[in-house]
């Protein structure tokens, strides 16, 4: 059985992981840590008292003299929806697979509920991600957790090119799973981000079976960069909520369309 961290430790990785993070809720904190939510809620006491962090409804932001923003963080109206889609998503591997997982808000939510299914074993997870990551860490070693090499994005804990495809020449996924900014039957799936589509493009690529997930407001929607043909999705996860007339478009292509509420 693992030994419980000591204090000082425990309390340095949980202020990193705020600094890293954002806004981090004490659940969370609880899961990764492996204690229970008490402990939390009294290492965020005294890490608030040393500045390094400040207490929110919930959870813990970075101070703004750790470097964050002094604007509280808002909360993702959409992290119920994804929660959803990323338990989906994470029903379809099995134990001894190869998952690819895209950086990205919702992909982070098939990585909780990766770690949450305490049935799987000896999966390797294959990802961009910091954040990621970061999410996956608490199911080693269940998981063997590989990151890209690469370019850290400004706008999002991701890596891009150069060098982030030099593992994915040599590796086959059984499940590829990315997220986008839209996707649609006309334009495919999209991005904003130039290289990161190119990263995207290569995750898709090495996956048997090659899996979207989105919330509803990214059906129909496109951006600037094309990286994947809508045709040869494998499956789309969105919600119910999707427009219909688009989802039933795909469903022409052949992409296959499962959604939750």
């Amino acid at each position: 059985m693992e030994e419980p961290l000591p204090g000082a430790i425990r309390r340095d990785r949980i202020a990193g992981h705020i600094q890293e993070r954002g806004f981090v809720r004490v659940a969370e904190l609880s899961r990764i840590f492996r204690t229970s939510p008490v402990t939390i809620r009294t290492d965020l006491d005294e890490l608030e008292a040393l500045d390094l962090v400040r207490r929110v409804h919930g959870g813990a932001v970075p101070t703004s003299g750790s470097g964050a923003t002094q604007n509280p963080p808002i909360a993702d109206p959409k992290a119920k929806a994804k929660a959803s889609i990323g338990a989906v998503a994470a029903s379809l591997v099995e134990p001894g697979h190869t998952v690819i997982l895209s950086g990205g808000t919702t992909t982070q939510a098939v990585a909780r509920a990766l770690v949450q299914r305490e049935d799987l074993n000896s999966v390797t997870v294959v990802t961009n991600g910091i954040h990621i990551a970061l999410e996956l860490q608490p199911a080693i070693p269940r998981f063997t957790l590989m990151v890209t090499g690469g370019t850290l994005r400004r706008d999002t804990p991701s890596l891009v090119d150069p060098l982030a495809d030099l593992m994915l020449q040599d590796i086959t996924a059984d499940v590829a799973v990315v997220g986008c900014k839209g996707i649609s039957s006309s334009q495919g799936v999209t991005d904003d981000h130039f290289p990161g589509v190119a990263i995207a493009r290569r995750l898709l690529e090495t996956g048997r079976q090659r899996v979207v997930v989105a919330d509803a407001t990214k059906v129909g929607a496109s951006s600037v960069a094309r990286f994947w043909d809508a045709a040869a999705v494998d499956l789309l996860i969105t919600e119910s909520s999707a427009d219909p007339e688009e989802l039933s478009q795909l469903r022409d292509l052949g992409v296959k369309v499962q959604t939750v509420m």
